[in-house]
């Protein structure tokens, strides 16, 4: 459980890169992993940039980050 000054700042690692392959409308596909650098260090895959921000979206405003 994360302490209540724990709640006003999140510090993530983001890696985005580029497969090789190409998504059906012919632009490049990407992926990406965050992890949370606090705590337990969780990492978290995406294979599109829309599951990234939703992914974010209820860590921000999920009341203990998502955990």
């Amino acid at each position: 459980m994360r302490k209540k000054e724990d709640e006003l700042y999140r510090a993530y690692l983001l890696r985005c890169w580029q497969e090789g392959d190409v998504a059906t409308d012919n632009e490049p596909l990407w992926r990406f992993c965050v992890e949370d650098i606090f705590g337990e260090r969780r990492r978290q895959g995406f294979g599109s940039l829309e599951a990234l921000v939703a992914f974010l979206r209820v860590e921000l405003t999920s009341e203990e980050g998502g955990a």
